[in-house]
Parts: C-alpha cells; structure tokens; sequence
C-alpha cells in the first residue's frame, strides 16, 4: 500500500512538473498594473520618482521580487495558467514616499493569486495576468526602456469607459497595429485599418486590455467596456 502511495504521490509530481509553462521561470518586470477594478491603475513609467518593480520565479515554484523599497519571496503552487502562493512575505520598510507605498501594498497583495498567460511581443515575451477581482498586469521578460517611458506620454486612449468607439491618438508615433484582448488572454478583436478608432460595441461589458505596435516599441493600456 505504500508502495502505491509513493507511486501516485510521485506520478502526481511528474505530471505537474512537465505542464509547466517553461518560459514562466525567468525575471519579470512590471510595465502596468491595477490590483481590482476599484483600485487604481499604476504605468511603471509614469511612477516618480522611478520605480522598477519585478518578480523571478524559479522551476521549483519559488519566487522573489521588489516593488518600490521592499523585497518579496514565497513559493507557488501550480495548476494550468495558474499561481497560488500562501507563504509570500515581504519586507516592511516605509519607502519614505506615499504613491510608493500605496503601490507596494496592491502590487504585493495582486502577486498571491492570479492566472496568467504568456505570449510573444515582438522584443521578449509578455507576462499577462489576471485576478477574480477584475484585476490585471503587463510583465515583460527586459526592463522598461527609454522608449516605454516615451510612449506613456504619447499615446492616448479614450472614452475610457467606452460603449462604442475607443479612439487612440498618438503625437508623433505611427501606430502599425492594435489587438484587443480578454484579461485571460484571448485576441477579441485585430482590425486591418483605421487604428485610430476601434470598434468595440460587439463586447461585452467588462475590463479588457489594448495592445498598441508603434515603430518606437509596443503599449498595453486597458480599458472598460459599458
């Protein structure tokens, strides 16, 4: 009888490890994140003084990162497209600077559970991520260059909730495409032309990601459907 328990116990083992999504062991870094619907939405590169926030999981499950001031760690446990941790910790500092720390306490809270999905962006990969609070990130495997921190400032995308029309203005950026996704994930929309205004009226309601290819690098900004 133990014989078989340690069969299956180590059966059970083998299966989770070879489901594994390998591109998710690497570093992270944060590019954009809102911890629910309620709460606010912080861009990376909008944050001052500058932050850079990001995460390293490791094949065995285990897990450190930073936010603004303070260091992370903890282990996940595994299900497809999905991460559970119980144990994350996190050190204590007061960073001294408010939107700091008010970052810190969503960032380390939307980090214990999330489901998440990873696809290529054209420099690296996309780490793209979602909670059951209507909360969601953008990580990318390089760090923030001066051309993200640029793009913040130059595209728009508004009304912002949206019923029908999302329009995207850009100053002095070529827009070359725009995706529109599901927070898990899925491609909804991907015109051909006119990416200037985005049909959108055939969603339904709720929070959705804008993915936008420029010729100085590519944006997500999300927005809400009404």
């Amino acid at each position: 009888m133990k014989k078989l328990i340690l069969f299956l116990i180590s059966i059970t083992v083998f299966t989770n490890a070879i489901s594994q999504d390998p591109d998710l062991f690497r570093t992270w870094y944060l590019y954009e994140m809102q911890a629910t619907d309620l709460a606010p939405v912080y861009i990376v590169s909008e944050i001052d003084p500058p932050i850079q926030p990001y995460i390293a999981i490791l094949p065995n499950l285990e897990f450190s990162g930073e936010g603004a001031c303070n260091t992370f760690s903890g282990t996940y446990t595994y299900q497809p497209d999905e991460l559970t941790s119980m144990d994350l910790a996190h050190s204590m500092d007061d960073c001294g600077i408010s939107i700091h720390n008010n970052f810190e306490s969503d960032y380390f809270f939307f980090m214990e559970y999330f489901w998440f999905t990873i696809i290529p962006d054209g420099n690296g990969l996309s780490l793209e991520i979602g909670n059951p609070l209507f909360g969601y990130a953008v990580f990318k495997d390089y760090e923030l260059s001066v051309n993200e921190y640029e793009l913040s400032a130059k595209i728009k995308v508004y009304p912002n909730p949206v019923s029908d029309i999302l329009n995207i203005t850009s100053e002095k950026v070529v827009i070359e495409s725009v995706s529109v996704y599901s927070l898990a994930g899925q491609q909804l929309i991907s015109p051909t032309e006119n990416f200037e205004n985005i049909d959108v009226s055939s969603l339904s309601e709720g929070i959705y990601l804008l993915e936008i290819y420029t010729e100085n690098g590519r944006q997500v900004q999300k927005f809400i459907k009404e």
